[in-house]
């Protein structure tokens, strides 16, 4: 097959220099054989597509996988149209993105395999107060439905159970103020999950015994190595629940709970979803670049 394009955010003013964070995951997929596409970040979120696409040459039907910087459902889809009308195959339709990136949306594919959520569209801090009535008994967290301000953990996040009205709305306000315009499409309350922590940091956040699994046709790409608890003792679980999905790239978080369980805190595209710090960027990279080789040939051939 023709060499998959890995498609990277680029540096501001700087088309042919990889963003800062990706550099490694840039250094990696080329070694391995990828070939390299540059995109503006800033040009897409704008909504300027001609623009943002300079890092690109014409393409000829090749999939391309993007690694980048979350992007709203709106502006993911004028960038797969603009991949398309250049003759690229990206491996992510925008309905199928939309589904893995906003809970709400992925929810369907989690029931009681995640936390009991509930959601309302928009910011109304009165109805997402009724909202939260369904979950007053119970400690609870507030996001949007794509991410919390977790970093504002005691007032901006956590809901202990029981929560009153007054103190309530005044979290709501720190959140939405916290998430600015990265706010997205909603709020969600969700059952508090007792997940076994390893402390906390400098700001107070609890560190979670909590692993990022990414998936290629519902398959995990990478397991995770030197782990326990693990898991890939429960992969067969975690493949199933990736397949119920629409997109071919998604990735999953899995937390180890008190009562000894997993369960999924999240889902999302695999695309916009950073590497953890302990997945070496080579690892995945070649993980993949077998994952697609067996798609293409039936065999793996690559290591």
């Amino acid at each position: 097959m023709s060499a998959p394009i890995v498609l990277f955010p680029h540096q501001p003013f700087s088309s042919g220099v990889p963003d800062s964070e990706f550099a490694s995951e840039y250094e990696a997929a080329r070694w391995l054989g990828f070939s390299i596409g540059f995109y503006s970040h800033e040009d897409v979120e704008a909504g300027s597509l001609t623009e943002a696409l300079t890092g690109l040459p014409p393409g000829k039907g090749q999939l391309l996988i993007l690694r980048g910087w979350m992007l709203a459902g709106e502006s993911y889809a004028l960038l797969y149209a603009a991949l398309l009308a250049k003759g690229y195959s990206p491996a992510v339709e925008p309905v199928a993105y939309e589904e893995a990136h906003y809970l709400p949306l992925a929810y369907r594919h989690l029931v009681g395999e995640t936390s009991r959520s509930a959601w309302i569209e928009g910011e109304n801090p009165e109805e997402a107060w009724e909202l939260y009535q369904g979950f007053r008994t119970e400690d609870a967290i507030i996001k949007d439905w794509v991410k919390s301000a977790k970093a504002k953990w005691k007032d901006a996040c956590y809901l202990p159970a029981h929560t009153e009205r007054e103190r309530f709305l005044e979290m709501f306000s720190i959140f939405r103020r916290e998430r600015g315009k990265l706010f997205n499409r909603g709020v969600v309350i969700r059952e508090f999950l007792p997940i076994v922590e390893r402390g906390s940091d400098v700001g107070g956040l609890p560190v979670i015994e909590e692993v990022r699994l990414f998936f290629w046709q519902g398959k995990v790409v990478v397991p995770p190595q030197g782990r326990s608890p693990n898991p890939m003792d429960e992969r067969e679980r975690w493949e199933e629940i990736a397949r119920r999905f629409q997109s071919r790239f998604i990735t999953m978080d899995v937390v180890y709970l008190t009562d000894g369980t997993w369960k999924i805190v999240e889902v999302g595209d695999a695309g916009v979803s950073g590497l953890p710090i302990t997945l070496d960027a080579g690892r995945f990279f070649a993980a993949l670049w077998n994952h697609l080789q067996e798609d293409a040939s039936g065999s793996i051939v690559a290591g």
